[in-house]
């Protein structure tokens, strides 16, 4: 037998309370970890019954679902914001446009992204953003398209294809892994520079070459 559809809020007062619940979910997700974020410490933590609670939300996995569904549109927001944005600018800066603005989205959710990567079942970072990785190749083979129209279209799927997997990797690590030591600004600019070279672009205060001089 399926399970009942949870019910829509409609009404002001329902809105309200179901994103009350979900910031309580999400204050008890970053506080405590996804184990800990039980329907009861949430109904707690929002200060309404357990049964308030199940009239909006199947139980702990269905808050998650809602969590992610939410961290994901707003860093798609965010990225095609920057996106627009940048290609309008030149390259280099185009491209730390991008990484800055997907570092500061996953470090602005960083619980909930690091609870799908870590605890929830079957948890990756292919599926804790789902959605993201085709929007921003989309958007990256636009991006390119401008900026390095002589390229083969071959070329740029190849490209691409490969810097998406380096800038999603590495934007997660700059974002919730990143040792004391190490700098986030001078990490972000790092990645940009070899994000430009791998694209085929030139690098920040690349010198132009000099016939008959060495390196």
């Amino acid at each position: 037998m399926p399970a009942p559809a949870r019910r829509r809020p409609r009404q002001a007062r329902s809105v309200q309370m179901k994103q009350r619940i979900l910031d309580a979910a999400a204050q008890v997700l970053a506080e405590q970890g996804y184990a800990a974020m039980t329907t009861n410490r949430v109904a707690a933590r929002a200060e309404v019954s357990v049964g308030s609670l199940y009239r909006y939300f199947e139980d702990r996995h269905d808050l998650m679902e809602h969590l992610r569904e939410a961290s994901s549109a707003a860093t798609m927001a965010e990225l095609t914001a920057a996106m627009v944005e940048a290609v309008a600018l030149p390259p280099r800066a185009g491209v730390r446009l991008v990484v800055g603005t997907l570092v500061d989205s996953l470090e602005r959710h960083g619980p909930v992204v690091r609870a799908l990567i870590d605890e929830v079942p079957m948890g990756s970072h292919q599926n804790a953003l789902p959605q993201l990785e085709g929007q921003l190749q989309q958007l990256a083979r636009v991006f390119v398209a401008r900026q390095v129209p002589d390229l083969p279209a071959a070329e740029v799927d190849a490209r691409v294809y490969l810097a998406l997997g380096v800038t999603l990797n590495a934007c997660l690590r700059i974002a919730l892994e990143r040792p004391p030591d190490l700098d986030r600004d001078g990490l972000v600019e790092l990645l940009t520079d070899l994000l430009v070279l791998g694209l085929g672009m030139p690098p920040r205060g690349a010198p132009a070459a000099v016939p008959g001089r060495e390196g």
